[in-house]
């Protein structure tokens, strides 16, 4: 199925690492709880920084993804952008809290991909950096933090960068 795409050669616009400081800032702000998956972990920013006995994936290093079928209270990491709604529907399936740094308009430029979160949760935070240039990422689409969660029908909570020092829900 969806495994499928991963025999192609890798997209190099996929490999992106996060900053520690912001991988355990995100971790911070948080807080997960119970058993955590790291579903890419590239260098380990975010696995560094995740409760003790967290599991991991990453297809260099031989653990696939989409070979991973465990229940997990919490996925948190920085996900392939190339194939993000065959991985976001992965992680639904896997996790009640998802937690994704991206470029925002992986989440709102398609439909398809507001109406599976939607029939799944909803986004609880979301956690807006501005461009990923601020980053360190090798592009200026504006980057964010999602934390997708099961059943959510509530606010949802954004939240401008940290250096901008604003808060607000909607």
């Amino acid at each position: 199925m969806q495994k499928n795409l991963f025999k192609l050669d890798v997209v190099k616009s996929d490999i992106v690492y996060t900053p520690d400081n912001i991988a355990k800032s995100i971790i911070d702000y948080i807080k997960p709880r119970g058993k955590c998956l790291d579903p890419c972990i590239g260098d380990g920013a975010f696995y560094r920084n995740l409760p003790e006995n967290s599991e991991w994936c990453e297809l260099k290093y031989g653990k696939d993804f989409f070979d991973y079928y465990n229940k997990v209270d919490w996925i948190i990491g920085n996900p392939p952008y190339s194939i993000f709604k065959d991985w976001l529907e992965h992680s639904f399936n896997l996790s009640e809290n998802v937690v994704y740094l991206l470029p925002t308009n992986k989440v709102f430029q398609r439909q398809i991909i507001m109406n599976m979160i939607n029939r799944w949760g909803g986004i609880r935070t979301m956690i807006v950096y501005g461009s990923g240039q601020l980053l360190g990422f090798p592009f200026g689409f504006s980057v964010g933090t999602f934390h997708f969660k099961k059943e959510h029908r509530g606010q949802c909570e954004i939240i401008l960068s940290p250096k901008l020092n604003m808060n607000f829900k909607i």
